[in-house]
């Protein structure tokens, strides 16, 4: 385990005016299945739970935000400075604790993080948002289970003088808390409070559900659509948890509802398929390997299971475009390129592994890498030399 390493950016963010509204998309309604296939979990955390922070470490706080060595700085650079100076040997793990827990026992992931910097906020009357950042996921298969987890980033705004309210587009300062700012991982989508709280929940159902306990992850899944109806990993696992008691036909009415979501991610169209291939389904199966292979999932690594999953199976064809897909978003990613490499030259196809190499080339900023494209480089041009000269 590694100590938290929080990195402070200034940066500047533009939003819409708060007193513009966007049109709120009209809901699908969510499927009227039964839950009486699965035992009620004793007892589950109310989000109130998630984020609360005992009296004293709320006074622990508040003393040191009004202190008076805090006194030149703003609010949000207090704020800050409490989590850098309390949270310094904070220990980075993959497990999700309540905001009390993280601060009593300095550890949790990043979840953990964006719980504790929220709750700190709320005492402090500052604006937290939030965006996911797309990292390369640890792909663990136990019982099936593919885990990947989407990073999440913290942002603290900096308060809106008067003078710049209005219907015009602003432009707002924000200092970022996260672990691991990195430039080759992607931004990805902003996360609004509701989506956050959902995706609190889906974390805790994750645990469940590696833990060994699908019914509690089933009923963790629906505390995260009472928060947000439309998260699609928290449908996922539901549609998931029915498949696990083979109740197919529920099973398929939680898949169709993820299908008609804006974001159907290819791990509810990749788990839908298990079904389909299930059922013995043909009809259905053709139907989603077609929306696989068109999908443009913003999430570079979704791509990742579908590609190593493909290439184990021997569809080299499928693997082949997965990878493509990945490294359009992602060129940068070693392994994908390597593996990407080997199915061309499995192929014959030298002149595209040579083609890739060069674009590999120009992400390859170790030494060592760079010369190991070298030399790959180097052999591929004298093997597509001597078989011209055979030609």
């Amino acid at each position: 385990m590694s100590l938290a390493k929080i990195i402070l950016l200034l940066s500047v963010i533009a939003i819409q005016s708060c007193t513009t509204k966007q049109p709120s998309p009209q809901l699908i309604q969510l499927p009227a299945t039964s839950a009486s296939l699965f035992r009620q979990a004793a007892s589950l955390p109310q989000l109130e739970q998630l984020f609360y922070l005992n009296d004293e470490q709320q006074q622990d706080f508040l003393d040191y935000f009004h202190s008076q060595e805090q006194a030149t700085y703003t609010a949000e650079y207090r704020l800050y400075n409490y989590l850098q100076n309390k949270l310094m040997y904070f220990t980075y793990e993959g497990a999700n604790y309540s905001a009390q827990l993280a601060l009593q026992q300095r550890r949790g992931n990043c979840m953990t993080l964006a719980l504790v910097t929220s709750a700190l906020a709320k005492l402090a009357n500052i604006e937290v948002g939030y965006k996911v950042i797309y990292q390369e996921p640890l792909i663990d298969y136990k019982n099936n289970i593919f885990i990947s987890s989407n990073h999440i980033r913290t942002y603290l705004y900096k308060a809106t003088p008067k003078q710049e309210k209005g219907n015009l587009l602003l432009q707002r300062g924000a200092l970022i808390i996260d672990y691991f700012p990195d430039n080759t991982h992607l931004t990805g989508q902003d996360i609004q409070v509701a989506r956050f709280h959902a995706m609190l929940y889906s974390n805790l159902a994750a645990d469940a559900l590696l833990q060994g306990d699908s019914d509690k992850a089933f009923f963790l899944s629906q505390k995260a659509l009472e928060q947000d109806p439309t998260y699609n990993p928290a449908v996922n696992m539901t549609a998931l948890m029915y498949h696990r008691k083979n109740a197919y036909a529920e099973a398929t009415q939680w898949f169709d509802y993820g299908m008609k979501l804006k974001d159907n991610r290819i791990t509810l169209l990749t788990n839908y398929r298990d079904l389909a291939i299930k059922m013995d389904n043909q009809q259905l199966l053709e139907k989603i390997n077609q929306q696989l292979l068109t999908n443009e999932d913003d999430n570079p690594y979704a791509w990742l299971a579908l590609a190593i999953d493909a290439e184990r199976n021997q569809q080299f064809s499928h693997a082949k475009r997965y990878y493509e897909k990945l490294l359009e978003k992602a060129p940068y990613l070693h392994n994908a390129n390597l593996a990407l490499i080997g199915l061309y030259l499995k192929e014959k196809n030298f002149k595209s592994a040579q083609r890739l190499v060069e674009q590999a080339m120009d992400y390859a900023y170790e030494p060592e890498r760079r010369e190991f494209y070298n030399t790959k480089l180097t052999a591929l041009k004298q093997h597509r030399k001597s078989l011209e000269k055979n030609d």
